[in-house]
């Protein structure tokens, strides 16, 4: 049987899986490769030529219009139906309730015997039937339910930047491709910057749908006794290439002398020792910073500014930004933020909770994003929390500490040097104009391979001077700082020594917040 498959970019891997499964059939799934009005084209002689519609249902191409415009044409075209469900929590939102009424296999939790013949019997069903499903063809269908207009120039930077905006990077990836191939200028807009962002974060966020799929199967032979060993084995060799990520804690079911040997080193006082808590925050990695000093800059009550020098004991630093997903796990526990006790270290801060008692929601979406919309109160109180789940003290930088991640024993004023580079960092001069994934920029870490310590966000600091008592910060009512630069700053306001001092009740698209470990 001739099978279009319809899928969103991000499930690629779930669509190779289902094309190999059914490779006694010929079966056509779109590449994605926009080539401008072509692409669209060639969609259409391929709904044509199709004799069923497979649809992978996800929540990214249940939310994409051209997986629904697929999906209707093949309605259109009377071309029997056949949805696969392969990612859990797929919810088929109500514009779509005849999609709901029909009966789907369920791949979500890995290759089940039962629904591979469910799949199968349907295909070979529809094979057999007599109904014609050549009775229609495209050009049947009114043009105007077909066509899909280009979009204007100052549409397709407004839907692309929504698109990615809430993490459908797929659809940004179209849209910008699309308008490229049309020809699209702009003076101030650099399409490509913004195409290539798109595409990173696409491929990044594709490899963890991979990542989550395998995982998916090997929890499943976890579950069942008679195949735990296998599955466990299984873990063993996933954990080796993926070791932080482990949503479930399939790490529970290891014996002690197993999960030595899956350890990973953290540097503390200079040595290596190992460490597998039994919670695990992904993207959750650390590094080493020996001792050292810096000459922090800082501002005083009557506004200038003064340096001191101050002595750095060893420590270790979160090597990225606390991302959603991070940020999220604190907001789904239920001894999360849903518990006050994590922001009574201050009255100031217990207050500040009390007056949001649900957490502020970022502007940008993505687990692997920057959690920005966090004022100081809520990153100590996250810190206060991870601290209890992972049993270590866990904090923020203080500006000493941030500073000597950031430029290291050669004093630099950048991480990578004492030159800006654009493509190193996401500051103004990247044109991207929201924050990225925080592993985009390999080429901009410090010399300790700490990331996005320029750009991207302003940090939280634990104090603003040096001179502060951090006993009493608790208490204090004094202004905090960030550091860093953003996504919306310039160059200028990425260097090691430039900072604001804000209210610690202030949050803000551009401010999010990295970790540190005490020694």
């Amino acid at each position: 049987m001739r099978l279009f498959l319809s899928y969103a970019r991000v499930d690629k891997p779930y669509a190779i899986q289902v094309v190999n499964m059914l490779d006694a059939h010929e079966i056509w799934y779109d590449q994605r490769l926009y080539a401008g009005q072509d692409w669209w084209k060639e969609i259409l002689q391929r709904l044509d030529w199709c004799e069923g519609f497979i649809y992978l249902l996800s929540p990214d191409s249940v939310a994409s219009e051209y997986c629904r415009k697929e999906y209707e044409l093949a309605k259109m075209l009377r071309r029997p139906i056949f949805p696969i469900n392969v990612r859990e929590h797929t919810l088929i939102p109500d514009t779509m309730d005849d999609l709901q009424e029909l009966h789907y296999v369920d791949l979500s939790n890995g290759i089940d015997p039962d629904a591979v013949k469910m799949l199968l019997n349907s295909i070979y069903r529809a094979e057999r039937q007599q109904l014609s499903v050549r009775a229609l063809s495209v050009t049947s269908i009114p043009n105007n339910q077909i066509a899909q207009e280009p979009a204007s120039s100052s549409t397709v930077i407004r839907l692309a930047a929504a698109a990615m905006e809430n993490g459908r990077y797929d659809q940004a990836v179209l849209l910008l491709k699309q308008a490229k191939a049309n020809g699209y200028k702009s003076s101030y807009i650099d399409i490509e910057a913004i195409l290539k962002e798109a595409e990173a974060a696409l491929d990044r966020q594709t490899m963890q749908v991979g990542v989550e799929r395998e995982y998916r199967q090997i929890v499943e032979l976890v579950k069942v006794n008679a195949t735990r060993e296998l599955g466990l084995e299984a873990f063993k060799a996933f954990h080796l290439d993926f070791p932080t990520h482990d949503p479930d804690n399939m790490a529970r079911y290891l014996s002690q002398t197993e999960l030595a040997a899956l350890t990973m080193p953290i540097v503390t006082n200079g040595k290596d020792q190992t460490a597998y808590p039994s919670f695990v925050l992904p993207l959750l990695e650390w590094c080493g910073i020996p001792t050292g000093t810096v000459d922090v800059c800082y501002t005083v009550a009557n506004g200038s500014q003064q340096r001191k020098t101050v002595n750095v004991p060893t420590f270790s630093i979160s090597k990225y930004p606390v991302t959603n997903a991070q940020y999220q796990a604190f907001i789904d526990d239920d001894d999360g933020y849903k518990n006050t006790d994590w922001w009574e270290f201050s009255p100031d801060a217990l207050a500040s909770r009390l007056k949001h008692p649900d957490a502020t929601a970022s502007r940008f979406k993505g687990p692997e994003r920057p959690r920005e919309m966090v004022s100081w109160y809520d990153a100590r109180a996250y810190c206060n929390w991870l601290s209890a789940r992972l049993s270590k003290t866990i904090a923020l930088p203080t500006a000493a500490q941030w500073q000597r991640a950031f430029q290291g024993d050669e004093k630099r004023l950048y991480p990578w040097g004492n030159k800006f580079e654009a493509e190193r960092c996401n500051s103004a001069e990247s044109g991207v104009k929201m924050t990225t994934i925080v592993t985009r920029y390999p080429r901009g870490t410090s010399g300790f391979e700490v990331y996005d310590r320029a750009g991207n966000v302003w940090e939280w600091c634990l104090d603003g001077n040096p001179n502060t008592d951090l006993s009493l910060m608790s208490a204090a009512q004094e202004k905090r700082v960030v550091r860093g630069g953003s996504f919306m700053s310039s160059h200028q306001r990425a260097l090691v020594d430039f900072h604001y001092d804000l209210n610690p009740e202030s949050y803000h698209a551009s401010i999010g917040f990295r970790l540190v470990q005490n020694a």
